[in-house]
Order: structure tokens, then sequence, then C-alpha cells
């Protein structure tokens, strides 16, 4: 069948290639070459509108940096490593991560905004609703240039996983395709989140009880780990075989001997369970093909149900246990059944354990429930119960990983942060987590604000684009960063109460150590007397931080900014002691007595690396 779509576009080609030959001045050139662009880009997968956001704007004349809130930090045991909370745009942040963290996160999970069409989706600035002309293509746009810096990060054995629902699952499915590989899709989870007869709006034709989890690899490094199942019982080797006549008819059936016992000439009987009873296994379903034995009963037994109703057949040279034959049968018509049965013996290379697959279904109804009272804030919209994500990073393999990095770029409520300490507490593991949330304001309290001020639409919107004081000072009290974040992380550590069913349930804190930065710029372009490398390493620090998951203390580690500091150091004997890193820019050396005093006590000396800003002052002629 001809490609008609195809066809056309030759046509129309070939006709721009004449138009070519006609036009010399570069006006028209250009204009044909991109409507050749046009006509030979993609035709197939997910098409959208592209859209800018307010970030790719500012990064174009400024450098995006962290900088600490130190008065938020979470410290409960120095030598535990950092946790991250990361409050603002998080392309902002995924553009910083690249430079820590390429390579380096071994699961993430993301519960991104679902694009209900009821505000929950948040685009430069101003949410998107039905109104919007273009809500799918702001969304697709907004989670392509997200997920693109995503795999990037991952390792090659991580993993990724989004929760959704069916509002865009399945134009996400087809851009993790695109980013990821349709090689490593996993699976989709459907996920129960709400009982049948829990009714959220009465006015739809269909009431959503599900939700989804999609299921990535980075490549095939990823190998999901199986549940394991206890394979030590004996309670299904019940079968014996009794053989009632000394000569079965005899043939050969596929290259193997084979004999025939009619239906009055064996008997089975049941006994108890032992190592030497078989194991009946009806021969249906994936078993047909899925293992040596269905196969050779489907290829030639099972056109005999009918004509050798309730034979018996001893195959010779088949079976993975000692017995050398195995037993297959067909059932007698008074049985009404379309398949026959395989007796098999305990196999040779038989273990204690076996693995099996998981369940692309999983009922979460009870904890979704309850989600509200986790965490000791009040935070129902999209909250997602912490023992969900202990079973999505169970199955992302962290909990055989006690060293692994999790991030979430779509942090919320926090959940994740609090999922993975459960686990550290479990079994004294020093997994790392990276939370990025914005501090957006929900639009209903947008809208309560804007009627409290008595501003119009319009007023508003130039607030929304240009803060004033008080509108900064309402952010900073209602933002989910400052008012539901950070204050379930703090919780998470300290212990935290709430109050179920009339009774007040108390949840003991988790020790583990946070730092709490802020999105930040700097202008690309500064006054000609000032070098943009010294505003940056103002930052470095941060950095620094964040990719060793450390606390620059000034005992333990130490970043030296300038020569001078080195000289300091080496005089101060008590902090050389107590010094373990040393972090150095590469324009500082050290002398030989210095590098004595150093080695001497083996402090580990690593420069700072100039990837944190290569590319930006390269750019700006700085380097």
């Amino acid at each position: 069948m001809s490609n008609l779509s195809k066809v056309n576009r030759e046509k129309m080609l070939k006709f721009l290639d004449e138009l070519r030959q006609q036009q010399n001045d570069d006006e028209s050139l250009k204009a044909i070459n991109e409507i050749e662009n046009s006509l030979t880009e993609k035709k197939y997968g997910l098409v959208w509108e592209e859209h800018e956001e307010r970030v790719d704007k500012e990064l174009k004349t400024k450098i995006p940096v962290f900088t600490e809130v130190e008065d938020k930090e979470i410290v409960m045991d120095k030598e535990k490593p950092y946790n991250f909370l990361i409050e603002g745009d998080n392309l902002h942040s995924l553009y910083l991560l690249k430079k820590t963290h390429k390579e380096k996160i071994d699961v993430i999970y993301i519960d991104p905004p679902y694009n209900t069409e009821s505000k929950d989706f948040k685009y430069n600035d101003d949410y998107v609703d039905k109104l919007d002309g273009y809500p799918h293509s702001k969304w697709i746009s907004f989670m392509n240039n997200r997920l693109k810096i995503a795999r990037s990060l991952l390792k090659n054995d991580g993993c990724i996983m989004i929760s959704i629902n069916e509002n865009e699952i399945f134009v996400l499915k087809l851009l993790m395709d695109e980013i990821f590989g349709q090689d490593n899709y996993l699976t989709t989870i459907t996920i129960k989140v709400r009982h049948n007869d829990r009714i959220l709006k009465g006015d739809k034709d269909f009431h959503e009880v599900t939700e989804y989890l999609l299921f990535y690899r980075k490549s095939k490094d990823f190998k999901i780990k199986k549940r394991k199942e206890d394979n030590t019982s004996l309670s299904n080797y019940k079968f014996k075989i009794l053989e009632l006549t000394n000569k079965p008819q005899e043939t050969i059936i596929d290259g193997k001997i084979v004999h025939i016992f009619k239906p009055n000439e064996y008997k089975i009987e049941t006994i108890d369970p032992s190592i030497n009873g078989l194991k009946k296994i009806s021969i249906r379903g994936s078993i047909k093909e899925g293992n040596s034995s269905g196969r050779f009963f489907m290829k030639n037994f099972e056109q005999l149900i009918k004509s050798q109703s309730g034979y018996l057949y001893k195959v010779f040279e088949m079976g993975a246990d000692s017995l050398g034959y195995r037993y297959f049968r067909n059932p007698l018509e008074k049985e009404k059944r379309v398949n026959g049965d395989y007796f098999q013996g305990i196999p040779i290379n038989h273990s204690n354990f076996k693995y099996i697959p998981y369940p692309n279904y999983a009922d979460f109804v009870d904890y979704f429930n309850t989600v509200g009272y986790e965490g000791g804030i009040e935070f129902r919209n999209g909250k997602k119960p912490v023992e969900f994500l202990k079973y999505c990073l169970m199955l992302a393999g962290i909990n055989d990983n006690k060293q692994a990095i999790v991030l979430d770029f779509f942090a919320g409520s926090g959940s994740t942060l609090e999922a993975v300490q459960q686990i550290n507490k479990s079994d004294s593991g020093s997994r790392k987590v990276i939370l990025c949330t914005n501090n957006d304001v929900g639009p209903q309290q947008q809208e309560s604000y804007r009627k409290s001020k008595g501003l119009t639409p319009t007023e508003f919107k130039k607030i929304l684009l240009s803060p004033n004081e008080d509108w900064i000072n309402f952010m900073d009290k209602n933002g989910i960063c400052h008012s539901i974040t950070y204050p379930r992380v703090r919780n998470v550590s300290k212990g935290y109460s709430y109050i179920q069913s009339k009774k007040r349930i108390f949840i003991d804190g988790i020790p583990f150590n946070l730092k709490y930065y802020k999105t930040d710029y700097i202008n690309r372009y500064g006054e000609e007397e000032l070098y943009i490398s010294d505003e940056l390493m103002d930052h470095i620090k941060e950095m620094v931080q964040l990719e060793n998951h450390i606390k620059i203390d000034n005992e333990k580690y130490i970043i030296l900014y300038k020569e001078n500091d080195v000289h300091k150091l080496i005089q101060d004997k008590d902090r050389m002691n107590k010094c373990k890193r040393i972090y150095k820019p590469s324009y500082i050396l050290f002398n030989t007595e210095q590098l004595k005093e150093i080695n001497k006590r083996e402090i580990e000396v690593i420069t700072i690396p100039e990837y944190y800003f290569a590319s930006e002052l390269k750019e700006i002629g700085e380097l």
C-alpha cells in the first residue's frame, strides 16, 4: 500500500527545489529552507506546540546559582550525609543538578501536576485552566524540558517513576518513549486510590478510582528484582501414580519413548505431601507455550483429548526432576475440562526460594484515605502516602542499595523524604534525598488575596509578574515550600502527632541532616570592572556541599578561596588535625612544606570542578 503522505511530501519537496533554483535573495532562500524543514521533520509520534518558559528567557542574561538559607538547616547527626531541599523553579534546579549529579542519581520519583484543567498546573506564573488555548502543549513542553535533564542525571542502572492520572498518561507515555526509548519502558502500574463509592464529583459520567505509575529504566543495566517467595513447602507434591499394567502400549513420539496407559491401566492416588510425591500442573494459559512440557503436550497430545479421553502418557527423558520421565494426562469426558495435566517431581535444582513477577496493579486505597494525617501538616490535594512511596522505591531496588540517591523534583508535601528516611531507619542505611519544589501559592489562596486587596484580575496579574513587598510576604507565609514542604521535613526529623479516629497517634522522629537552598541568579554580563568568576565563587560552597552531600563546616571539610587562606590553615594546627578534606580552586597551589603538612595528616585535597560554571565563564571570556 502506498504511503500517500510520503508521495505528497516528495511532490512538495520537488516543487521547493524548483523554487530554490529561481530565487537568489537570502530571505526567500531562508523561507524555502524553513518550509523544507517543516515538511521533513518527524511525522510519527508526539507532536506539540513548543512554548518558552520564563526560566529559558532568564538564562539568556543570567547565570543560575543556589543560595543556602542557613537558618533552615537541620542537623541531627554530624556523621550522617546531608539531604537537600531546594526552593525555586525545578527547571532552574535541574539545570544546576546536571552540573553536580550527572549520572549519579539512582532513583527519580515525581508526582507532576496532572493538568486536569482545574488550575493544578502553573506555567510562567499563571495557572492553566480549560479556558487556556494550549493546555496540553504547554504541559508537554513543560515536562519535556525537565525529563530530558532528568534522564541525564540517572545512573545507567537507574530508573524513573512518574505518578499520573488518565488526563495526560497517554501523551506522557509517548513522551517518555521518545526521551528514554521504548525498550526502556518497564510497565504501567494501576494504583487504586479511592473507594468505588467515594465519589468526588457527581456531575461526571465516570468516577476515577485509580491513578497510574509509569516506570522506565535508564538502560538495560537496571534489573528489577522479583518478589522472593518461600519455595520450601511440599504441600503440592501430594500425588502418586500407580501403573496397573506391566505391558502398556509403547511408541516413539518426537524421538522419545512413550508408554501409553488407558484409563483402566493406571490409578492416581492422593498421598501425604513428601519429597517423593508428584505435583499436578494444569496445562493452560502461558504454560501451553511457556515451558518444554507445555509445548510437548500441545504439539503431541492436545489434539487427542477427545479421542483418547483419560489416557496417561509416560514420556521418557523429559523433566528437570530425577525421575527420568514425565507423566501427561488427558482429562476424562465426565470431568468437563478442556486442559490436560502433567505431573512433575521436585526439580533437581529446587531452591528454598523462588522469584515471581510483580502485578501491574496495587491497591493502596486505605493509605490514600488516611494520607491527610501524615507528616503532621494539612495538605490533602495530591499528597502521596508514605507506604505507597516505599512500595515504589522497593520496586526501584532502593532496599538493596543503602547508599542510593533519590531525586524528587516535584516534591510537594515532601513525602518522598519521609519514605526514604523510614527505609534508612529500618536498616541503618545512608540513602540521600534531593527535593525540589517551588514556593507557589495555590489558586484559591491567590484569589482570596486578590479579593482581600480589592484588586481586579488585571491588576493582580501585574503583581504576579512584578511582585510587590506585600505579595512577597504573603508568599513567604503561604507558599507550598515554606508552609508545607519544609514544616513536613522538620516534623519528620523531630517527630509529630495527629488525631485519627479520635485517638492521638505519635510518630517518632528520624535523625537526618538537611540543607535548604533557594534558586538565585547573577547577571551573565555584569559591570566591566567586576569579574563574574568572583561572584560565582560566592556560590561555590553550595555546589560542593550538594555534590558531596556534606556540610562545609571549616573543620572537617574546608574550602580555600584565596592563596592567603592556605597559609592561615597550615598555621592553625587544631584545624589541621580536625580536617579530613580540603576543596580548592585550580589557581591555588601548595608549596612543598604545605603539602608535607597536608600529607602527614592524610588530608584529602580536591580541586573544585571547573564544570560547575565552565561553560558560562567561557561564554563571557573569563575562562
